[in-house]
């Protein structure tokens, strides 16, 4: 194998296998017993090529959306919350409430990260639920376009029991529209409330961020500012993400 190849393929599995963290330049080069500027060049390569990226001046570096994307896995859980896990923490200590990130599988929504805030009184947050149940997949599904509907509800089904309203095709596109006339939806059930806004990567709806709380935390005051936090946040997002 021409060694340079083999120094790359190097670097992407390290980077593979650390891929929750930013890695600098030394510690690869150090770990991986290749010279310094050697490893500076190979990774101005991979960096030029897509392959890796480098956050920011003098940051460390971490697989690159191509990498995912030859993967056939293009928008990673890890590679994710890494990305907005700052974001995310800074909403949560901006508003003193506990914020999420959510993604769906299949037919089952899932906080990939969670932000708490800390109130005598607060809302416990479940990791794992059918979309149907969720605000926040709610959120997610109201984005996707007639086809990609079309493809979920043959994967998961229609609501049933666990959205009443909804008794048909219609009912579902005529409730999807109107949570999707705002970027932040709000709804308040049995004394909680859980507020959400999609997350887009280059136009395509691939996860949401949100507050679950108390609804008593929510009042004609404080309500507007939550939402306008969570819409400014998606929007953050939107940008990282490209």
């Amino acid at each position: 194998m021409i060694q340079v190849l083999e120094r790359a393929e190097k670097i992407l599995t390290y980077l593979s296998e650390n891929r929750k963290r930013e890695v600098p330049l030394t510690e690869i080069a150090d770990n991986l017993d290749i010279n310094r500027a050697t490893c500076a060049n190979i990774l101005k390569t991979l960096r030029e090529l897509g392959l890796i990226e480098q956050m920011s001046y003098r940051k460390g570096y971490i697989l690159g959306d191509k990498i995912y994307s030859i993967a056939g896995v293009e928008n990673d859980p890890d590679r994710l919350k890494f990305l907005l896990k700052p974001l995310i923490d800074n909403l949560c200590k901006e508003v003193n409430e506990s914020v999420m990130l959510t993604v769906i599988r299949d037919d089952q929504r899932y906080h990939i990260y969670n932000a708490e805030a800390y109130h005598a009184l607060q809302a416990k947050i479940i990791y794992q639920m059918g979309v149907w149940q969720a605000t926040t997949a709610k959120v997610i599904i109201a984005q996707y376009d007639d086809k990609k509907l079309d493809d979920f509800l043959k994967l998961v089904g229609m609501p049933g029991d666990v959205w009443p309203e909804i008794k048909n095709r219609r009912d579902l596109d005529e409730a999807l529209e109107e949570i999707r006339k705002n970027r932040c939806f709000t709804v308040i059930n049995n004394h909680f409330a859980c507020m959400a806004a999609p997350i887009f990567k280059n136009g395509e709806v691939i996860a949401s961020i949100g507050y679950y709380l108390p609804d008593v935390r929510l009042t004609d005051t404080t309500r507007p500012i939550l939402e306008a936090k969570l819409e400014e946040a998606a929007e953050k997002a939107d940008a990282l993400l490209g």
